[in-house]
């Protein structure tokens, strides 16, 4: 059963955004929670924003990709920069692509 529509998507893609976020909050309980609800926050503006293209790109549901881009998106970003704070990773990169 569908719900009604609310800024032009169906209730339940609203859930799954709330559901997402929660998990945000959960996953980072560790921290204060104002931090977590920025963190949240980010996560939820992830999977808002990205959510047409890669519901397309995959062929899944709306409601799907904006769950599992809300609940694991802020962890990706956390990671990529993680990645890129490490400089001998990122020279070690660049010397095995130009063959150094």
């Amino acid at each position: 059963m569908t719900g009604g529509n609310v800024l032009g998507k169906p209730l339940e893609f609203w859930v799954a955004l709330a559901a997402g976020a929660l998990i945000v909050i959960e996953r980072n309980r560790a921290r204060p929670f104002v931090g977590r609800v920025f963190i949240a926050a980010i996560s939820a503006g992830i999977g808002y924003s990205q959510t047409p293209e890669v519901a397309l790109w995959t062929g899944r549901s709306e409601t799907l990709v904006v769950m599992v881009l809300t609940a694991f998106g802020y962890m990706l970003l956390d990671i990529v920069a993680a990645v890129l704070a490490d400089r001998e990773f990122i020279k070690s990169i660049i010397r095995e692509r130009l063959g150094k």
